[in-house]
């Protein structure tokens, strides 16, 4: 966590507001109906880790409140639901913070439960590509064949191990820092907390969410999001990562 003066945290609030707002209302790509591509997760995920779980919530709520308000994502109607899931989502990182700094474990521990949720992506495409005939990208309809069917799998399976292996250089990275810093979480803390929420909110509540607004089925949103999954883990990974390394320069860490 950050040391910060009531002002600063009231500041810092209203600053990520608007950052995650204009993140997940204007620089945004479109993926589906249901999917958008944007680094409005990383956003919140940072904003959780320095300000804590309330001013997470806070930024979560606030900014999807006033973004349905002011730029409406594809014309779809406000969903409550989702606004819940955003407040939990902001609230999640912090909570966990507050529990790595109760549960004193190494890195071996985060990794191996990293490694068990990534399991769960990878076995979960793995599925939908060997029972699945189709699936809408990018308001395109693509054919899943045998052969998509089986190299698919392959390709994500690599990916997560890249994943795996690009978290443990970034971890020896901000070795370092982390020693001038020891409050800071570590890459391996911050890639379990972005798998988490990927997982937990992305492709399971935020989907049923989804589902209870609009008149679509568990896999037209789940597999577009699974998808999307395997770019969002890496870079959300990044941008908090560098992002919280970079906040020490302005505020200080509590001791």
């Amino acid at each position: 966590m950050f040391k910060l003066s009531i002002l600063q945290r009231m500041t810092f609030t209203a600053m990520m507001i608007a950052v995650y707002m204009v993140a997940t209302r204007f620089i945004m790509v479109p993926v589906t109906q249901a999917v958008r591509l944007s680094a409005g997760v990383a956003i919140l995920i940072f904003s959780s880790i320095l300000l804590g779980p309330i001013s997470g919530a806070v930024v979560g709520i606030a900014g999807d409140l006033i973004g349905i308000a002011i730029s409406p994502y594809l014309g779809m109607a406000y969903n409550p639901l989702m606004t819940i899931s955003y407040g939990l989502m902001g609230a999640t990182p912090g909570l966990l913070m507050m529990l790595f700094r109760k549960v004193k474990a190494k890195d071996l521990v985060y990794s191996i439960m990293f490694f068990a949720l990534l399991s769960v992506i990878v076995i979960s495409l793995t599925i939908y590509m060997a029972t699945a005939s189709e699936i809408t990208l990018f308001d395109h309809l693509f054919t899943i064949n045998l052969v998509a069917r089986i190299v698919v799998p392959i390709v994500a399976f690599i990916l997560m191990g890249l994943f795996a292996l690009f978290t443990y250089f970034l971890n020896r990275r901000f070795k370092k820092r982390r020693e001038e810093y020891p409050n800071l979480p570590s890459p391996y803390q911050i890639s379990f907390i972005v798998v988490i929420i990927e997982v937990v909110f992305t492709l399971f509540i935020n989907v049923f969410a989804k589902m209870w607004m609009i008149e679509m089925t568990f896999e037209t949103i789940f597999f577009p999001s699974l998808f999307i999954a395997f770019i969002y883990l890496p870079a959300n990974t990044l941008i908090v990562t560098y992002l919280c390394f970079l906040a020490v320069k302005v505020v200080r860490i509590r001791e």
